[in-house]
C-alpha cells in the first residue's frame, strides 16, 4: 500500500511532462484527484495452513451388573494439525462481508480415555479429523483487513482405544479396547483476514487469516471389549469438545479491486491535505474476559504399595475477566514493540482423579498472572498484527475427593499450589471505528494465548497415602477494550 502513492506522484508527474510538451507555453493544471485501488472481497477463495487445539470431553461408566453410572470425570487432549478449504465471500454496503466455506482439518489431538472402576485402566484417544460446512459475516476494520464471526455444521472422527492397566507394573498388559467413533456438531468462532503486505513487499491475490473456533459435540455410548480373555467389561460414554487456532494462506481468484475516482472530487483538484494517521507509541490500559480450556497430564504413587501410575491426560474449561497495562513504540513506520503486565481471574475448572480410590475432585485453575513483551506489523495505518511472549504464574484450588459411583467422601484431599510456566501467543488490535462511528483513544484487541507449567506432586491427604502428579497446558482466547493515553496520532502527507 505504501508503494501506491510513490507511483501515483510518478503517474501524475509524466503525464504532467507529455501536456508540457505539446500545448503552448505558461499553460498550467491543478493536482490530480486522488485514486484509490481497494481490494475486492467478493469471489471465490481457496487457503490451506495449519494450527493447534485442546478438547475436554466428560466422560462416565455404565456399570454392566446394575443401573448406577459413574459421575462424569473430564478429561483432555492436544495436539497439531492441517488444515484446507475454500469458500466464496460477497462485499455489500462497502464495508460488509458475508459468505459460505467449507474446511478439514486432520491430526492428532490426542488425550485420554479411563475405565475409572472396574480395571483402573487408561488407553489413548485421538481427534484424527474434523470437518465443517459454515457461513460467516464480516465488517472491514480497514480496506484490506476483514474481522468476521461464524457458525455452522461439523463432524468429526475419532481413534478407538486400546486401555492398559493404569499400573506401572503391569501396563504392557492390554486389557479392553472401544471402537473408533464419529460425532457431529455445531462450532462457533471468529479470525482476522488480511492482504499479505509485509515489510512492503506485496503478493495481489494473497491473503492470511487467523482463526478460532470451539466445537461442540454430543455424547456417545462407547462399548469396552474384552482382550486377551478378560471378562467384558462395563460402557464408556464420551462428550467432547474442541478449541481451535489456526493460520492459513488464503488465494483469492477476484481481489484485484477497482480504480476509483475519489468520492465528490471534480475533474481536477489540489493537492491532497495532510490526513492524521494514530499513534501506538504510549501507555495503555484494557480489560475484558474470555474463554479456555486447560489439560494435564497427571498420575499416582501409592504409598506403602509401591504402585506407580501411569499418565492419564485429565482437563477443564471455563470463563475468566482479565485486565492489564502497558506501553508500546512505534518505530520504522509500521513497526511496533512493547512490554506489558496482565492478570486473568475466573474459574477453569476441570478433574483430577484417584484411580486407586476410584474418586475424582473439582480442580480450579483461578487466577494466572502474565509478564511479556510483543512485537507487531501494522497490517493498516490502524490495524496491529502481533506476536507474544514471557512469564506467567497460576493458583490452583485443593481438591476434595469423592466416589466415582455414589458421589461420597473418600477424606482424601489435596492442598491449593500456585505453578510457574511461560507462555506464547499472538493477537490482533485495530481503532474502535465501527459503522462509522469512530471512539478517539480506544482500540479493541483479541489475543490467543497458550501457557506451560511445570509438573508438581501433591500429596494426597487424610491420612497421606498417596501423591498426586499435575503438569498443565491453557490455551485461552480474550477479547479487551483498550485506552491509549498517547493515540491522536501525528499529521502526515497522503501522498
Amino acid at each position: 500500500m505504501k508503494r501506491l502513492p510513490l507511483a501515483l506522484i510518478a503517474v501524475t508527474a509524466l503525464s504532467g511532462s507529455a501536456l508540457a510538451a505539446d500545448l503552448p507555453a505558461r499553460i498550467y493544471t491543478k493536482a490530480q484527484p486522488q485514486v484509490a485501488v481497494a481490494p475486492s472481497w467478493t469471489g471465490f477463495y481457496v487457503f490451506g495452513g495449519g494450527g493447534g487445539g485442546m478438547w475436554n470431553a466428560d466422560s462416565n461408566e455404565a456399570i454392566n451388573n446394575s443401573s448406577s453410572n459413574t459421575r462424569d470425570q473430564r478429561l483432555g487432549g492436544h495436539g497439531a494439525f492441517g488444515t484446507v478449504g475454500a469458500g466464496y465471500d460477497w462485499q455489500f454496503a462497502r464495508s460488509w462481508v458475508a459468505g459460505a466455506f467449507a474446511d478439514g482439518m486432520f491430526g492428532s489431538l490426542s488425550g485420554s480415555l479411563s475405565d475409572p472402576l472396574q480395571t483402573e485402566a487408561t488407553g489413548t484417544e485421538k481427534l484424527r479429523t474434523t470437518w465443517a460446512v459454515g457461513a460467516r459475516l464480516g465488517y472491514l476494520v480497514a480496506p484490506n483487513v476483514l474481522s468476521s464471526v461464524n457458525a455452522g455444521y461439523t463432524g468429526s472422527a475419532w481413534s478407538g482405544t486400546t486401555m492398559f492397566s493404569a499400573t506401572v507394573v503391569d501396563a504392557s498388559i492390554p486389557i479392553d479396547t472401544t471402537p473408533s467413533f464419529h460425532r457431529d456438531g455445531w462450532f462457533v468462532g471468529g479470525g482476522v483476514e488480511n492482504s499479505l503486505n509485509i515489510f512492503g513487499v506485496t503478493a495481489p491475490g494473497w491473503f492470511m487469516k487467523t482463526e478460532y473456533r470451539a466445537a461442540y459435540f454430543g455424547r456417545v455410548t462407547l462399548p469396552e471389549t474384552a482382550v486377551n480373555g478378560n471378562p467384558v467389561a462395563d460402557i464408556l460414554t464420551f462428550k467432547p469438545w474442541s478449541q481451535t487456532v489456526s493460520t492459513s494462506l488464503v488465494y483469492r481468484f477476484n481481489s484485484g479491486g477497482p480504480t476509483v475516482l475519489a468520492a465528490d472530487q471534480p475533474a481536477y483538484a489540489k493537492a491532497a491535505s495532510p490526513i492524521v494517521t494514530p499513534s501506538w507509541t504510549g501507555f495503555y490500559l484494557f480489560g475484558g474476559g474470555g474463554g479456555g480450556i486447560w489439560d494435564a497430564d497427571s498420575n499416582l504413587v501409592g504409598l506403602g504399595i509401591g504402585n506407580e501410575t501411569n499418565n492419564q491426560r485429565l482437563g477443564g474449561d471455563g470463563w475468566f475477566a482479565t485486565a492489564g497495562a502497558g506501553y508500546d513504540w512505534q518505530f520504522a513506520g509500521s513497526l511496533v514493540a512493547g512490554v506489558f503486565a496482565d492478570g486473568m481471574f475466573g474459574a477453569i475448572k476441570g478433574s483430577l482423579s484417584d484411580p486407586f480410590d476410584h474418586s475424582e475432585g473439582t480442580e480450579k485453575l483461578r487466577t494466572t498472572w502474565a509478564a511479556g513483551a510483543r512485537f507487531g506489523y501494522l497490517v493498516a495505518p490502524n490495524v496491529l498484527s502481533y506476536v507474544n511472549a514471557g512469564y506467567t504464574s497460576s493458583e490452583w484450588s485443593g481438591v476434595s475427593f469423592s466416589r466415582l459411583v455414589d458421589g461420597g467422601s473418600t477424606g482424601g484431599a489435596t492442598p491449593s499450589f500456585h505453578r510457574d510456566g511461560w507462555f506464547v501467543g499472538g493477537g490482533v488490535e485495530s481503532s474502535l471505528n465501527i459503522f462509522g462511528i469512530s471512539a478517539p483513544g480506544w482500540t479493541m484487541k483479541t489475543e490467543y494465548r497458550a501457557a506451560y507449567f511445570d509438573r508438581i506432586s501433591l500429596p494426597e491427604t487424610n491420612p497421606q497415602r498417596s501423591i498426586v502428579t499435575f503438569q498443565p497446558t491453557v490455551q485461552t482466547v480474550s477479547t479487551s477494550l483498550v485506552y491509549r493515553f498517547n493515540s491522536d496520532g501525528r499529521a502526515a502527507s497522503k501522498y
